[in-house]
């Protein structure tokens, strides 16, 4: 888990998603566009669950970024 913690750039767009997320949705809002799906509470909530998942899907899979995963029978 410290090994994920110390993914900034990760980190920073996890950050940005849970910020993003709200500001969208109360904008939607604000121009009429939105469907009422939740509340205001719900959505900073799911912004930050969100923004959580996007983190830690991302700096997962950042580790393994740098390796070969192509099957050694079709390698050249």
């Amino acid at each position: 888990m410290k090994k994920l913690f110390k993914d900034r750039e990760s980190l920073r767009s996890g950050v940005l998603v849970a910020l993003l997320f709200p500001l969208v949705y109360f904008g939607m809002n604000l121009l009429g566009w939105s469907n009422g799906l939740f509340s205001w509470w719900e959505t900073l909530l799911f912004g930050l669950v969100q923004g959580i998942f996007f983190w830690f899907f991302m700096s997962s899979f950042r580790q393994f970024r740098g390796e070969d995963v192509t099957p050694r029978s079709q390698r050249k």
